[in-house]
């Protein structure tokens, strides 16, 4: 098996620089090799980095360094002709834009990591912290890391996580694979990328719901993927239900002989389990009796599904029994009478 060798570091932010020289010849017809300017901005760039890896236990990156000390001295020269000017320069100029740059790249490395710790946490992802600094370490231009667990006894979510390193050099979380396998129904198993989006990313539990084909609630929207359909990148297509839509969990529920339903603090947990993608036991009530099933929210028809102990799909009559639906068709239709009554009381129009 072949190890990989060590990033040379140095060597990938120089290549970063070229490729910058590169693009900015393209731009510009006048020729930057003799550009005061720009050869200004390299030196700092070439300083900057070895501020940075000045410390560096590789030994490829220090064989760098010693070749970029080297193309610096000529800059230098270029730059200053006049020996007295680079001796000031390197007596007391370098040194202090040196501490400069050392304690703003601690600064920045250090918000920059405490960043992506808290948008990992933040999507599910715990204990997570020394390996994204490992991998930090090493300066990889991009890297993942791997997290698999078991949501229950058969099935099993493995996650890879993406991180890649901007222009400015520092590492951002792109999103992560959420793959999940049924080790009793393998014809379910399924995976989707989820990108990281600002204030609206999907999170762990929501990514299980959503693979598990339920429906999610983001912002207004409920979000669903389409198992039956795929990308070209391999990702479900996504179907979208905007308030505009007219799906109304509330009103589904009240459908529903529900235990519990009257205290408004069980009813806000309730939703707040289902617009998660939850599906969630509750207590119906039929002919007197508690009966307990599971529920889910179904946004596409604009209803919620209805699941026995065994998990097996069942439709409301054989939840409630003939006798009992027809009792909640009625009090549905004393109920919607009397929202139209208070609303035309109040100049307003149902829709």
């Amino acid at each position: 098996m072949n190890e990989q060798l060590p990033v040379n570091r140095v060597e990938m932010e120089l290549d970063q620089w070229r490729s910058r020289e590169e693009r900015f010849s393209k731009l510009f017809n006048f020729s930057l090799t003799n550009n005061r300017s720009l050869i200004k901005e390299k030196l700092h760039h070439y300083e900057r980095i070895g501020t940075k890896y000045k410390g560096t236990k590789n030994i490829e990156e220090r064989f760098a360094l010693q070749m970029l000390k080297q193309e610096k001295s000529k800059i230098l020269k270029q730059l200053y002709p006049n020996i007295l000017v680079r001796l000031v320069r390197k007596l007391l100029v370098a040194p202090l834009i040196d501490q400069i740059a050392v304690r703003k790249y601690a600064k920045e490395e250090e918000i920059n990591n405490q960043s992506l710790h808290e948008q990992v946490q933040r999507i599910g992802f715990r204990d997570l912290s020394n390996q994204i600094d490992q991998q930090i370490k090493q300066g990889h231009e991009q890297f993942t890391i791997p997290v698999a667990y078991y949501v229950n006894e058969k099935e099993r979510l493995n996650h890879e996580l993406s991180f890649i390193k901007n222009q400015s050099g520092q590492y951002q979380f792109e999103g992560y694979k959420a793959s999940l396998s049924n080790e009793l129904k393998l014809e379910e198993n399924r995976s989707q990328y989820f990108k990281l989006q600002e204030g609206n990313s999907v999170d762990t539990t929501q990514a299980y719901n959503l693979l598990a084909g339920r429906a999610v609630q983001k912002e207004k929207t409920w979000i669903q993927l389409d198992l039956s359909d795929k990308d070209a990148s391999g990702n479900h297509r996504i179907k979208e239900f905007h308030s505009g839509y007219g799906y109304d969990l509330e009103k589904a529920l009240q459908q529903l002989p529900l235990k519990g339903l009257s205290n408004k603090t069980e009813a806000d947990k309730l939703k707040d389990a289902l617009k998660q993608g939850n599906r969630q036991p509750v207590i119906l009530i039929r002919n007197g009796n508690e009966h307990r099933f599971y529920i889910e929210a179904n946004p596409q028809f604009k209803s919620v599904n209805i699941y026995d102990e065994h998990s097996r799909k069942i439709t409301l009559s054989t939840a409630l029994g003939n006798k009992t639906m027809e009792t909640v068709k009625q009090i549905q239709k004393m109920s919607e009478s009397q929202q139209e009554n208070h609303s035309k009381r109040n100049g307003m129009r149902v829709s």
